[in-house]
C-alpha cells in the first residue's frame, strides 16, 4: 500500500472496528495481529503486503510467539479501539486505544506503526505522547530489536509530512501516490485530487491490470491506464464480508435477559410441582394407619384398609420398623400439611410469573420494572421450614447508608459478612475490607458491571470498612475489589475469605471528604 491506499484502508477499518476491545495480540513475520474476538486486524510494517488488512478470527495466520508480542499484549489487553488514522504521509499508521477505569479515569494509549518495509517500527505511546514500549526490524533477515529510548516524546521521521498539509498542497499530495499512477498533466492531476476529496471509506475501490498481468488495487478511480472495474472494499482488499451486527440497545438486552429469567423460573417451578405428592395421598395413608390398632412396626411396610373409599382396597404403606404406627400416621399428616402449603405457594408464584411473562411478550418493554415487581423469595421454591427460615434471614436488611447515590451495606458479625458477600452481593459489586485485620465486609452496590464509581465514593466506603474493623488506629490500608474476585477460605469459618486482583487505599478515620 502507498499512503493513499493506507489512508483509505484506515478509514474503512475505523468503521468496522471502532469500539471493539483487544482480546489478544500475536506476532507475525514483519508485523502483528490484533484480535478483537470477532475479527483480526493485521498490521504489516516490514514484509509484504505492507499496511492494514482484515481477516476473520478463524482465518488468522499462524502466530509466531515472541517476547515482544507478549509485552504488548499485557499493556493493550482490554483497551478499546477509538481511532485508526494515517496522520503522516509516509505510511505511518496511528491506532488510538482507551479504557475507562472504575473510578471514571480514562486510560489512553496509542500504537504507532511505521510501515517502511525492511526497517519497520512499532511504538506504544502514553497520553503524553511518551514512548513506553518500542520494537523495530532492521532488515528482512535480521531479528527484531528495541528502537526508541523509553520515556522520550515520539516524533515522526523528518521525511514524513502531515497528511492534512499534503491534502492542501497539490504538489505534495501527488507525491503520496504510487509513481506508476501519478498523472503528469494538470487536468488529470486536478481530476485525481477531486476524486480523492469526494470519496468516502465506503466508496468503491478500483483495480487495474499491470504490465506483469497482476491486479493492482487502488482506493480511487485512476484516470489513465486500461479500463477498470469497480469493486467493493472487502472484495478489492480480499477481506471477508463484515459479520458485525447491530448491538442490542440496553433496553433490548434487559428485555431479553428478563424474558429468559422468567422462562427458566417457570420451568423450575413446574418441575417442583411434580416433586410433591398430592396432600390427599398423604392423608389417605395417615387415616389408614390411624384405623389399625396401635402397635410397634416390625417390617418396612404394612398393609391397611383404605377407609376413604367404599371398595375397601388394601394400601401398601411404608413405615419405619421399631416405631409406633400412630406416630408414623402423625408424620404422614404433617407431610400432607407441608405438601399442601408448598403446592399452594408454588402454584401462586407460577401464576404470577406466567402473567408477568405474558405482559413482557405482549408489550415488548418494561423488563426492568417487571423485575422489580417480582418478590425476591421466588428465586428458589420453598419446600421445608428450614428453607423458609433461610429465606427470611436473607430478606433481613443489613446495615445500610447511601453516599452520592450509591447504596453501601456492611455486616455486623461473621455470619452477616458471609451472607452479605456470598448471597446478597452481586458479582459486579465492590467489596471492601481492612487489610490484615478482622472487621466488617463492606459492599458498594452497582447497577451493573459498567457502572462507574467516583474515587471519593470509594474512599468513603473504605472509611466505613476501617470504622467497623478491629483496628483502633487513626488510619489504615483498606483492600477493595469486585465481589467476583472474593471466595470463601477453604476449611475456614463464616466470613473468612481470600481474594485477588485487589487494590489498596489508605484512609483516615477523621477524614471528611465531601462526596
Amino acid at each position: 500500500m502507498d499512503t493513499l491506499q493506507l489512508a483509505a484502508a484506515a478509514q474503512f477499518f475505523q468503521q468496522q472496528l471502532a469500539g471493539q476491545s483487544i482480546h489478544k495480540i500475536s506476532a507475525a513475520a514483519g508485523g502483528l495481529h490484533l484480535h478483537t474476538g470477532k475479527q483480526t486486524l493485521v498490521c504489516m510494517v516490514q514484509r509484504t503486503p505492507l499496511g492494514l488488512w482484515l481477516a476473520p478470527e478463524s482465518a488468522a495466520p499462524e502466530e509466531q510467539q515472541g517476547h515482544w508480542s507478549n509485552l504488548l499484549q499485557q499493556r493493550l489487553k482490554g483497551f478499546r479501539i477509538e481511532r485508526i488514522a494515517v496522520p503522516w504521509a509516509d505510511r505511518i499508521v496511528r491506532l488510538d486505544f482507551s479504557r475507562i477505569h472504575i473510578s471514571k479515569r480514562v486510560d489512553q494509549l496509542s500504537l504507532i506503526a511505521e510501515c517502511f518495509g525492511g526497517r519497520g517500527n512499532l511504538a506504544l505511546l502514553d497520553a503524553q505522547e511518551q514512548i513506553r514500549w518500542a520494537w523495530r526490524w532492521d532488515s528482512l533477515d535480521g531479528p527484531t530489536a528495541p528502537r526508541f529510548l523509553p520515556g522520550i516524546v515520539y516524533h515522526p521521521p523528518e521525511s514524513a509530512r502531515l497528511f492534512e498539509e499534503s491534502r492542501s498542497d497539490l504538489s505534495i499530495w501527488l507525491q503520496c501516490m504510487a509513481p506508476r499512477y501519478r498523472p503528469d498533466g494538470s487536468t488529470a492531476q486536478a481530476f485525481m485530487k477531486e476524486q480523492w476529496a469526494e470519496r468516502s471509506a465506503s466508496s468503491s475501490w478500483w483495480q487495474a491490470k499491470t504490465e506483469a498481468g497482476q491486479n493492482l488495487l487502488y482506493p480511487l478511480c485512476l484516470p489513465d491506464g486500461p479500463p477498470m472495474q469497480a469493486k467493493a472494499p472487502e472484495i478489492a482488499l480480499q477481506l471477508p464480508a463484515s459479520t458485525l451486527t447491530r448491538a442490542p440497545s440496553p433496553a433490548e438486552h434487559a428485555l431479553a435477559t428478563e424474558k429468559n429469567r422468567l422462562q427458566q423460573r417457570i420451568q423450575k417451578m413446574r418441575h417442583d410441582l411434580q416433586q410433591w405428592e398430592a396432600p390427599e395421598y398423604y392423608r389417605t395413608l395417615a387415616f389408614a394407619l390411624f384405623a389399625v390398632p396401635d402397635s410397634t412396626a416390625r417390617a418396612a411396610s404394612i398393609q391397611a384398609i383404605d377407609h376413604t373409599h367404599g371398595d375397601g382396597r388394601l394400601l401398601e404403606i411404608a413405615v419405619t420398623p421399631g416405631k409406633s404406627l400412630h406416630q408414623q400416621a402423625q408424620k404422614y399428616m404433617k407431610k400432607a400439611l407441608r405438601s399442601q402449603r408448598a403446592v399452594q405457594k408454588i402454584q401462586q408464584r407460577l401464576q404470577d410469573s406466567e402473567k408477568l411473562l405474558d405482559e413482557l411478550l405482549s408489550k415488548g418493554q418494561g423488563a426492568l420494572p417487571l423485575a422489580q415487581r417480582l418478590p425476591q423469595t421466588q428465586n428458589a421454591p420453598v419446600r421445608h421450614k428450614c428453607q423458609e427460615r433461610t429465606t427470611r434471614r436473607l430478606a433481613e436488611p443489613f446495615h445500610h447508608t447511601m453516599i452520592a447515590g450509591f447504596d453501601i451495606f456492611w455486616g455486623n458479625n461473621a455470619r452477616e459478612n458471609d451472607r452479605l458477600t456470598f448471597r446478597f452481593a452481586k458479582s459486579w459489586d465492590i467489596w471492601f475490607h481492612v487489610q490484615d485485620l478482622g472487621g466488617s465486609h463492606v459492599i458498594l452496590r452497582r447497577e451493573n458491571a459498567s457502572t462507574l464509581v467516583p474515587e471519593p465514593v470509594i474512599a468513603a466506603a473504605a472509611r466505613l470498612a476501617l470504622q467497623h474493623s478491629q483496628s483502633r488506629a487513626l488510619s489504615a490500608e483498606v483492600d477493595w475489589t469486585e465481589v467476583r474476585h472474593v471466595q470463601r477460605k477453604p476449611g475456614a469459618g463464616p466470613g473468612q475469605v481470600i481474594y485477588r486482583h485487589f487494590q489498596t487505599i489508605w484512609v483516615r478515620r477523621d477524614a471528611h471528604d465531601e462526596v
